[in-house]
């Protein structure tokens, strides 16, 4: 009866509306494309009428949106060349967080409202760079964190005590799969180099969204679809492949890690170690053998030793500014002679807001985990092993990043939802039980 509850029992496209309210929304959209039309295509008038359509699908199901921004999260081409360098996923990602808004019950998410707690010691950190360092760049950035971490989590609590989490999970991992496929192919004829794909699919990002996607096949939720989860061991196989091609060494070293929390904390996961242990093996070694190759390289523009040089110029500036740094993504302006963002996280917002930022920072990421780490095993697990898996990253390579790291929080809300909706369900069927033995007695 629990997993019933997990699983979509209405289609996406069948909500429950009044007749008034499906009558106005499928007006709604049948009149954009006539709009359009009518005025022969003006930019204006297409952008009007993409606004009545989403209007219209926000009336029609608060929660599509949400269920669209998991997937989405795998589109990370740029829809602006401003200086606020928007892309896909962040446009979904903001537009579902309000209307994630209007159905998220925080009296039924303590561990949502204590992430989110954190997140706002960390915000409030930060604030005092916004304020020191007064420019654009700066407070578009603070705002865009509190959407990939905050925005994220209750996106995926809401999408889950929804019914959704089969659909968006499924969606995120077939077009992960094909994304695996996609930079696999692209290695193998281009003499198995790193694969660098179009709209923005570098090396590692695709390495680090092919690794959330096989953490999530490996875990087998509980909302998986039966179908994929009946073919859970090739889908991870496939993401453990692409990884491989994507030669992202942060990528491989924090899937295995994950994979190794959630075989300690999780008993159902072992009967898996041997298949899992052999898709690990392949990865560290890869790892180590890219590593080792260019440490010992003479390219001094090579990845690692990028990194060095990057990581000596970042302690550079941050004693321009030890306390309060010198502003959220300084390195899109003209205030230092160096234009990088750093390649581990800590060291990011040490130049960005100074030591202060930094306890901030440092609260979120091990408060979290000790959050996570209380969330009972069949619905934590998965959660823990992905926010780890980012941390992990996140040492190795930039941390606040578009699309990497909103899924990790994604996942995390995925499962303190579904953990919502299995007591609420579970609660029902108890009163159930109840007054059919009170009708007995009777």
């Amino acid at each position: 009866m629990i997993l019933e509850g997990l699983r979509v029992r209405h289609p996406l496209w069948k909500p429950h509306l009044p007749r008034w309210q499906t009558t106005f929304t499928w007006g709604l959209v049948a009149t954009t494309p006539l709009l359009a039309y009518m005025t022969h295509g003006s930019r204006y008038t297409v952008a009007l009428a993409a606004g009545i359509f989403a209007i219209a699908i926000v009336v029609w199901d608060v929660s599509i949106l949400p269920v669209l921004a998991i997937p989405a999260t795998l589109l990370v081409f740029r829809v602006s060349a401003s200086s606020s360098n928007l892309s896909f996923s962040d446009l979904i990602l903001g537009l579902a967080t309000l209307c994630a808004l209007s159905a998220f019950e925080g009296r039924r998410a303590p561990q949502v409202r204590a992430l989110l707690w954190l997140l706002g010691f960390y915000e409030a950190t930060t604030l005092l760079n916004v304020i020191y360092n007064p420019y654009r760049a700066n407070l578009i950035e603070w705002v865009h964190e509190a959407f990939l971490v905050g925005g994220s989590l209750i996106i995926g609590w809401v999408v889950a005590v929804r019914g959704r989490a089969t659909v968006a999970t499924s969606a995120f991992l077939i077009g992960s799969c094909a994304i695996a496929l996609w930079a696999t192919a692209w290695s193998v004829t281009h003499h198995l180099t790193a694969a660098y794909l179009p709209l923005g699919m570098q090396k590692n990002y695709i390495g680090d969204m092919l690794c959330f996607a096989f953490l999530v096949a490996y875990a087998r939720p509980d909302w998986l679809s039966a179908r994929i989860a009946e073919r859970a061991t090739l889908v991870w196989s496939v993401c453990a492949v692409g990884m491989l091609a994507s030669q992202s060494k942060q990528a491989m070293l924090s899937a295995i890690i994950a994979v190794g929390v959630m075989t300690v904390r999780n008993k159902e996961l072992r009967r898996y170690a041997k298949p899992i242990a052999a898709a690990c093996v392949p990865l560290l070694i890869v790892a180590g053998i890219i590593v080792d190759k260019k440490l010992r390289s003479s390219n001094k523009f090579n990845s690692v030793h990028q990194r060095e040089t990057w990581l000596r110029q970042s302690l550079q500036i941050w004693h321009m500014s030890p306390w309060f740094g010198i502003g959220l993504r300084w390195w899109y302006t003209n205030r230092v002679p160096f234009a990088f963002q750093p390649p581990n996280g800590e060291a990011e917002v040490l130049t960005s807001a100074g030591l202060v930022g930094l306890v901030g920072f440092v609260a979120l990421l091990i408060g979290s985990v000790m959050i996570l780490r209380r969330v009972p095993r069949r619905y934590g697990t998965l959660a823990l092993a992905v926010v780890v898996a980012r941390i992990v990253q996140g040492q190795l390579d930039v941390f606040w990043v578009t699309a990497q790291g909103s899924i990790p929080w994604l996942i995390a809300g995925l499962c303190l939802g579904a953990e919502c909706l299995a007591s609420a369900t579970q609660g029902r069927n108890d009163w159930e039980r109840i007054e059919l033995v009170q009708v007995g007695v009777r």
